[in-house]
């Protein structure tokens, strides 16, 4: 791969991906910046609104996220009203998780605004490549979804 120019770094998919997920931070802050939550703690709140009474480790696979970073929003979440744990029905040691009467209220606020922001970062793409563009990247990441469907885990490379 040539590096000898600006251009040539605008043409690195990492490049475009890191600058995209830049765009998506800024469309979510202008849509939800007043909110009081961040994406990933919304990622976390739709989840759980999704799928309620997930026990933290079911969360972090759905999210694809560390465990540990999981118990740490988690608790978050918990301590600004939104989430509750509650004994898991399906185990003797796990904690299910649950959104409050405020994490729901709150869910019920953001739920215009996820649709806007959806709408915001694929606003200068028609139909068609919008549905190739979520293709695209559901296949990349190995995301099974409306998109692409896929039992397969995306490539990622490994240090040697």
């Amino acid at each position: 791969m040539k590096i000898e120019t600006v251009t040539d770094m605008y043409d690195m998919p990492g490049y475009l991906l890191r600058r995209s997920g830049q765009f998506i931070n800024a469309a979510f802050e202008a849509e939800m910046g007043d909110m009081g939550i961040t994406a990933s703690q919304l990622a976390a709140v739709l989840a759980v609104h999704i799928a309620p009474g997930l026990q933290q480790r079911e969360l972090a696979a759905m999210l694809n996220w560390e465990e540990a970073t999981v118990g740490g929003m988690v608790r978050r979440l918990e301590a600004q009203g939104l989430f509750e744990r509650r004994s898991s029905p399906r185990s003797r040691r796990g904690r299910a998780i649950y959104m409050t009467p405020a994490g729901e209220e709150l869910f019920e606020r953001a739920r215009p605004h996820i649709a806007q922001i959806q709408r915001n970062v694929l606003q200068a793409l028609d139909p068609d490549e919008r549905t190739q563009l979520l293709y695209l990247l559901s296949k990349m990441m190995g995301e099974t979804n409306s998109f692409f469907k896929s039992g397969k885990v995306p490539a990622f490379p490994h240090a040697e």
